[in-house]
């Protein structure tokens, strides 16, 4: 049991104290001064830490589950590997070389990998342990909306529904920003900010896509009986 609590402990005080990158969520432009983004590592361990960054495609099924596929051709990306020392930081610019002319957005994680560190360089059982950060980045042209509209909802379970929605717009919709209005005959509910993000199963629809997400209710709003009304 001890060696089960030695191990937690060492996952939690790991995740603690390990890197951190900012910022999570970018938008840039597809050309000009704005079509590139400056993130920044904080290696706040002991230890150096070494980094390797990789661009990737965003696409998002009907049921909101993400899907990655590596881009090498849309970035420029200096550096793409670093040694973050101990209690130092790494400017990282993330440069948007692709298509310049483009008629909606287009999502794309950048990876910012650590590479494994050996735990135990004497055992031979190879266990390693690293933190990867996937962070979410746009590039928006210009005049770009988002339009979401609810094309269906059903109760999955109690304090559960299921909700279609479908984004007319050529502009990316962050559902975490959005307000979601639930009212019935005698109450209305108001999801919106750290509440709505802890509620939702997916936080992002692209544009012109439909996504099925679930969202959290209180447990006296029934789908079949209840109005909802998503607004940006």
């Amino acid at each position: 049991m001890k060696y089960i609590i030695s191990f937690l402990f060492f996952v939690i005080s790991y995740s603690v104290f390990a890197f951190e990158v900012r910022p999570m969520v970018s938008e840039i432009k597809p050309s000009g001064s704005q079509s590139q983004q400056t993130m920044r590592v904080y290696n706040s361990t002991k230890d150096p830490l070494t980094i390797e960054i990789e661009a990737y495609d965003l696409s998002i099924d009907s049921d909101g589950q993400e899907k990655l596929a590596i881009n090498d051709e849309d970035f420029l990306i200096i550096p793409i590997t670093s040694i973050v020392q101990p209690g130092k930081s790494q400017s990282i610019i993330v440069r948007y070389i692709g298509d310049p002319v483009l008629s909606s957005s287009k999502a794309y994680r950048i990876a910012i990998n650590q590479i494994p560190l050996t735990l135990d360089p004497s055992s031979s059982s190879g266990v390693t342990m690293a933190m990867n950060f996937h962070t979410l980045l746009n590039v928006v042209p210009e005049n770009a909306e988002a339009n979401v509209s609810i094309k269906g909802k059903k109760q999955v379970s109690k304090g559960v529904w299921s909700v279609d929605l479908e984004n007319t717009g050529n502009k990316f919709i962050r559902l975490t920003q959005s307000k979601w209005k639930i009212h019935n005959k005698d109450e209305e509910f108001v999801l919106e900010g750290k509440e709505l993000s802890q509620s939702l199963s997916g936080k992002i629809v692209l544009p012109n896509s439909k996504s099925t997400v679930l969202v959290r209710v209180p447990p006296q709003f029934n789908a079949s009986d209840s109005d909802l009304e998503v607004t940006l």
